[in-house]
């Protein structure tokens, strides 16, 4: 998501001054090179719905990035008069709607960085971690929020009834683009290795409610159920594992920071 706002902004001034070098007049220089970046986005997120506010987000940005280069240009060409203070007041306000909307983007998908985190906030419950930040979702309310509620809980006294004791390893440090591996290891209530469970994870953004990708772990050992898995983008992501053997099921999630590439 950051890569596009501030790439689609980047490709704007671009197209902006090439049509300038063709000639173009500066009225058709703005629009152009506002509203191609807005239908490639578009486009773009037909196939990856990311959300209405990050699409919001991008298209302020594309068309206050075409706005203020559409003011500027409105000068002449060599005029050395200095600009006056109503268009100063429009760049400014644009370049501060630019640096708020990256912003909010950012902390809304990668949380607030942990160094600031850590200053600003308390750490979370029971944890030395400092708190999460990033965009849990929207949260329901009414009678069907109410069945979801039940439903959880329901589901959380059958997992508790089933003694299952299920560990996570391998998401503790993957670094963007690159691939690792990760482990469950099931036992059963009486301690011996959880065999033949059909196990699974999703990997979505917290408050997504589609994931980026869905893996089918195999049972490579008894009990010990692995995957490779590789994460396109870095900040924090939710796993989200199932193990299902006959009518048993058991659901845990956890949480993981993919590092950026170096």
């Amino acid at each position: 998501m950051f890569e596009t706002l501030f790439g689609g902004a980047l490709a704007i001034i671009v197209v902006y001054f090439l049509l300038r070098a063709f000639g173009v007049s500066n009225y058709w220089r703005g629009v152009i090179s506002g509203v191609v970046p807005v239908i490639g986005y578009l486009a773009l997120s037909t196939s990856n719905w990311p959300g209405g506010d990050v699409i919001s987000m991008h298209m302020a940005v594309y068309l206050a990035t075409a706005t203020v280069l559409t003011v500027i240009g409105a000068r002449k060409q060599g005029e050395t008069k200095r600009l006056h203070w109503g268009p100063k007041v429009i760049i400014v306000f644009f370049l501060v709607l630019f640096v708020i909307d990256g912003t909010l983007l950012v902390v809304s998908g990668q949380g607030v960085p942990q160094a600031v985190a850590k200053w600003m906030l308390p750490p979370a419950k029971k944890t030395s971690h400092a708190a999460h930040t990033a965009f849990s979702g929207v949260v329901p309310h009414g009678e069907e929020a109410a069945k979801s509620i039940n439903q959880f809980l329901a589901n959380t006294d059958k997992q508790d009834k089933l003694g299952w004791q299920v560990s996570v390893a391998g998401l503790e440090k993957i670094i963007q683009g690159r691939q690792a591996s990760v482990a469950v290891t099931a036992r059963g209530a009486d301690g011996q290795p959880l065999r033949g469970a059909v196990t699974a994870m999703a990997l979505l953004r917290p408050g997504m409610a589609q994931p980026a990708q869905i893996l089918d772990l195999v049972e490579m050992e008894p009990g010990v159920y692995r995957s490779p898995i590789t994460v396109a983008q870095s900040g924090l992501w939710l796993a989200a594992i199932r193990l299902q053997r006959t009518n048993e099921r058991y659901e845990v999630q956890q949480q993981l920071d993919v590092s950026a590439t170096q």
